[in-house]
């Protein structure tokens, strides 16, 4: 009977998104012109060589592009102990997928995080496989925040991609309890200042955790929410991102924001 019942979930969940798609036609990501329906989600096919794929080399920690095959870590993690173990994007934040993520956040573009998804998944599969995550668990976004924005993209790309791998999404492992305001201009040491404390955890916490979240920057995010999983006994945490910085701007000091 609860068998029964679930596929009528899906097939209902199923009807009434093919319902929305004949309504809003869905829209490359990149320039947000109309595609086929039976070619979403994807890009459209002037975009498809512009997206900025993250490729080797790449830093071993968090996954940034390092340029060197003879690099193993970028320069943040050379001299940053970070608290996850290991991390991976999809896409450097440049560009026109830089422009993407903006409508998506501020704009409501939620039509694009299937593609995202999609795309997270197929840059992190290999590393899905040696990590072997217990559970997905969206970095968390403070209430003031979302009740403006209406949604926390980090928890609707892992609860996209739980779907995607079958692993478990755990929507209220961690909660956000300080609100930080906006950190985009902030190198590292302000960014941890900032967030410290940030994150509490609210369910039982398993070993190996996969953090999910948009954007990538000094990586003070996720150490913050590793820090509050390892206090309540995760062993190992990973994570997945959309997109990552390219590296250091050219400034000549220490303060320097990682975009």
């Amino acid at each position: 009977m609860k068998a029964k019942k679930e596929k009528w979930k899906i097939a209902a969940r199923k009807i009434g998104e093919t319902a929305v798609q004949f309504l809003y036609p869905p829209r490359c990501p990149l320039c947000d012109t109309v595609i086929p329906i039976e070619r979403s989600p994807a890009v459209c096919d002037a975009c498809r060589g512009k997206l900025p794929w993250v490729t080797e080399p790449a830093c071993m920690r968090c996954g940034k592009p390092v340029g060197s095959p003879e690099r193993e870590f970028c320069e943040d993690c050379e001299r940053t102990q970070h608290l996850f173990e290991q991390g991976r994007a999809a896409f450097t934040y440049s560009g026109a997928m830089r422009k993407s993520v903006y409508r998506m956040k501020f704009q409501n573009r939620r039509d694009y995080l299937d593609f995202y998804a999609e795309a997270m998944v197929r840059a992190g599969k290999s590393y899905l496989s040696y990590w072997q995550p217990e559970v997905i668990a969206p970095v968390p976004m403070h209430w003031k925040k979302r009740a403006a924005r209406g949604y926390n993209q980090a928890e609707l790309l892992a609860v996209r991609i739980s779907r995607l791998t079958g692993i478990p999404c755990e929507r209220r492992l961690l909660r956000c309890v300080h609100y930080t305001g906006d950190q985009k201009e902030l190198g590292r040491n302000e960014r941890l200042r900032n967030l410290r404390g940030s994150f509490e955890v609210y369910a039982p916490v398993p070993c190996r955790i996969l953090l999910v979240d948009d954007v990538y920057t000094t990586g003070s995010t996720m150490d913050e929410a590793a820090r509050a999983l390892r206090a309540a006994g995760a062993k190992l945490v990973f994570f997945l991102v959309l997109c990552t910085g390219k590296g250091k701007k050219s400034l000549h000091d220490t303060k320097s924001v990682l975009y």
